[in-house]
């Protein structure tokens, strides 16, 4: 039997694997508030873990399986205005917001199926007003199965929102390389075990 592996207490990576060394904090304009499905929160391989780390402007709202969010238990003040960014048919393109002051980002972090879950089972995030993006690049999240090829992990789907709306895409272009140098890590771990 192998002994547990040590790991990070702050990426949740194995010693070996942490990433912790690559994050640079960084001065997000646009607030991020991050509603987690509770299997996200620790999950070793987990994007949105990047964004956390790095991001002085991110808040996490866990969130349990059967569990209705409710912003009004949280602070209310906080998502005055706040915009949920999920692509569906009733989406506007987040372009329309480039005029506008910054107002709170909501993301869900959660399997695709689950994101749906907590999105059907609160009133409250249904009634934000949606926004997605479209983007050229393709996903670089190679090592976690998405339900289409089009579909982006959440630390993509932030840095691809906070870039444009700040018109900065170099500036969130690190937490990028942060994953990416956590997935060849991750695809060497697997391939050196085989």
């Amino acid at each position: 039997m192998n002994p547990k592996r040590a790991s990070c207490g702050n990426c949740l990576r194995p010693l070996p694997l942490c990433y912790c060394h690559l994050i640079n904090k960084l001065n997000n304009i646009w607030p991020i508030h991050l509603v987690q499905h509770k299997r996200e929160q620790k999950h070793p391989l987990g994007t949105a873990r990047i964004a956390q780390l790095a991001l002085n402007k991110l808040h996490t709202f866990p969130i349990k399986d059967k569990a209705v969010f409710s912003f009004q238990k949280e602070n209310s003040l906080a998502w005055e205005k706040a915009v949920l960014i999920y692509p569906d048919k009733q989406s506007k393109d987040i372009s329309e917001l480039s005029d506008q002051a910054p107002r709170s980002l909501v993301f869900l972090d959660a399997t695709w199926k689950k994101s749906t879950s907590i999105l059907l089972s609160s009133p409250e995030l249904q009634e934000l007003p949606r926004y997605s993006f479209k983007a050229d690049p393709a996903p670089r999240y190679l090592i976690r199965k998405a339900a289409k090829a089009n579909y982006y992990s959440t630390l993509e789907a932030i840095c691809l929102v906070l870039g444009s709306l700040e018109k900065s895409p170099e500036k969130y272009e690190k937490l990028l390389e942060v994953m990416d140098w956590m997935v060849a890590q991750q695809i060497s771990y697997i391939e050196s075990n085989i």
